[in-house]
């Protein structure tokens, strides 16, 4: 990972564009409309007292002046004064007061810190105290709306403009490689070549050489060097390309964040390499394909646009990381080497089949909310919605399942997935909405997260992440049948057993009769016979007699298919408590696709 950060840094170093990531300060906006419109709070300083306070506009030429570097964590510190400036979007003006007052203290508390922990001498300490008033009178004539950077002029001198101040960002911002772990005259680990002086303590993205793997082998901290020798300027291209990737290439996925890097497999030329560079770049970049169906992780364009370009495919293999940020810590939840294109073509070649083949019962039908009028939305395969299945949300945050990263793992790698537990994160997260189904807002969501499984399951299969299921047949690449025994034949891999089928037949009876139910009750009474959706064979003997009791009461008699799922349930199974639930409730909820088509059928014919 750390020679594929020092790869695309060598290139992107040389382009004007991010040239500032590889300096040891850093530009507060990177994103060129928040810069367009930021101000600038300089606070004058002379004879070691404060002075006036001017708002100007933010400048990208003034970035070596202002001597910005982010910060992580909430109580980190810069070298010099310069910082976020804060700025409260209350409405009401006495809790903007309140709370403006609140923010321009914190700011105050670190800016004691940056003159006391880096021993300035241009303020006097005291002077601090008095600034929060200064800068809450300020606030005042700032647009809430905007951005905004504090920093000071000492004797009418920005920062940068002293050797000092710009000497102290220098040594600082490296000083972690090589304080206790330097070494003359050795090879660099990362360009191969005899280096004047090397640094040790890499620790780029979470890659690090004294973690605990390397210390059982007995290297010290002190002699780091000898396990990853980097020479300084190959250390600085990795950490200008660290910093770059966070704020440039880092996606969302809700409570994580996720990096695609290219990873060169093959001795290039340089035109080559930075040809590939700059074309991963430009699309990386270029905005969200959520609404096209194009995306297979959340909302990245990248993956789909490598199925599609050369020059992002030859030589090239990708690295993948899923990660949180936890003030400075940087957690790898999961990190994916060496992707290759093909399988991505593959993945979205399947992905695109499986999708189109069950439109028809997993597309949305809902009224848009400004017209009410009836809209569309295409169901797409993304591990956002694969994601429900294997983790629960926790106030604003996502806690995922371990399986949920073997899933990721599988598909990328083309691994095996066990199918018992992906049935159990399936009917896991069905029988909750099941149970939520009177909720307001939730009516029937178990209805559309059992077909949504059953897609996500096809998905699986025809990309071989099951042991002993066959590749697609000829009937698998049909439209999706919508009758009872069309649907059980097209899938005979998933209807496996005659038992299977039973159970399958016995949740399209029951939801039959819950049909029936509803229309003369306005209600569906038997739905208390299914046990929360908690199905194994003892409450798969009990239902039969009863679903057949309840038809004699409505007059509606099904005899053939009674005897078929009769027959059905005497034959042995190792089927999981789990796969039988799920079978049951898939046969439920598709009973109201075959209904459906069979009406339009009818009225097709009238």
């Amino acid at each position: 990972m750390i020679k594929t950060l020092y790869d695309i840094g060598k290139t992107l170093s040389e382009l004007d564009k991010y040239a500032m990531y590889y300096e040891p300060y850093s530009n507060p906006f990177p994103d060129e409309e928040k810069a367009q419109d930021a101000k600038v709070v300089v606070v004058h300083v002379s004879d070691q007292h404060l002075g006036k306070i001017d708002i100007e506009n933010f400048s990208n030429r003034r970035i070596d002046k202002y001597l910005f570097r982010q910060i992580r964590g909430a109580n980190g510190t810069n070298l010099v004064p310069t910082f976020y400036f804060p700025l409260s979007r209350k409405a009401d003006k006495e809790k903007w007061e309140k709370e403006q007052a609140t923010n321009l203290k914190k700011l105050c508390k670190k800016i004691s810190s940056s003159i006391k922990n880096y021993a300035h001498d241009f303020l006097v300490p005291s002077e601090v105290k008095r600034l929060e008033a200064l800068l809450l009178e300020k606030s005042r004539q700032l647009n809430k709306d905007g951005y905004h950077l504090l920093t000071m002029k000492v004797e009418g001198k920005y920062f940068g403009e002293y050797e000092t101040y710009k000497d102290l960002f220098e040594t600082e911002a490296y000083a972690k490689y090589h304080d206790q772990s330097s070494a003359k005259n050795k090879v660099c680990s990362v360009t191969y070549q005899q280096e004047a002086e090397v640094w040790g303590r890499i620790d780029t993205l979470g890659f690090t050489v004294n973690d605990n793997a390397f210390s059982r082998n007995g290297f010290s901290g002190k002699h780091s060097y000898k396990m990853l020798p980097v020479s300084p300027a190959a250390a600085k291209i990795l950490e200008g390309t660290k910093e770059l990737a966070l704020n440039e290439f880092s996606r969302r996925f809700y409570s994580l964040q996720y990096l695609i890097l290219p990873h060169f497999i093959l001795s290039k030329n340089d035109k080559v390499r930075q040809r590939a560079v700059k074309a991963f770049v430009r699309n990386v970049k270029d905005g969200s394909l959520e609404e096209t169906g194009q995306s297979i992780i959340h909302n990245e364009k990248i993956l789909y646009e490598i199925t599609q370009r050369a020059e992002l495919q030859d030589g090239v293999f990708y690295d993948i990381i899923f990660y949180q940020q936890q003030q400075a810590q940087f957690l790898i939840k999961l990190q994916l080497n060496d992707v290759m294109p093909s399988r991505l073509q593959k993945l979205f070649s399947i992905k695109r089949f499986v999708e189109k083949r069950y439109q028809l019962i997993v597309k949305r039908i809902y009224k848009d909310p400004k017209n009410k009028e009836k809209t569309t939305a295409e169901f797409k395969i993304t591990f956002s919605g694969i994601k429900d299945f294997f983790s629960k949300k926790v106030k604003n945050d996502y806690i995922y399942e371990p399986y949920f990263f073997k899933t990721l793992e599988a598909v990328f790698y083309g691994r095996l997935l066990n199918e018992k537990e992906i049935f159990k994160a399936f009917i896991k997260r069905i029988r909750l909405d099941f149970k939520q189904q009177n909720e307001e807002g939730k009516s029937n969501t178990y209805i559309r997260r059992t077909k949504d499984a059953f897609v996500i399951y096809q998905f699986f299969k025809a990309l071989g992440l099951f042991k002993n299921r066959l590749p697609m047949e000829e009937k698998e690449k049909q439209s999706v049948s919508l009758t009872t025994e069309g649907f059980i034949d097209q899938h005979s891999d998933f209807f496996d057993s005659e038992y299977k089928k039973g159970v399958f037949r016995l949740g399209n009876l029951s939801a039959y009769l819950m049909g029936k139910q509803y229309k003369k009750l306005n209600n569906t009474p038997f739905m208390k016979q299914l046990n929360s959706l908690n199905i194994d064979e003892k409450t798969i003997t009990k239902i039969l007699p009863k679903l057949i009791s309840k038809l004699r009461e409505y007059e509606t008699a099904l005899p053939e298919l009674e005897q078929s799922i009769a027959k059905s349930l005497v034959y042995p199974n190792k089927l999981s408590k789990d796969e039988i639930s799920y079978t049951f409730t898939l046969g439920l909820v598709m009973q109201r696709e075959f209904s459906k088509a069979y009406r339009q059928n009818q009225e097709e014919e009238e």
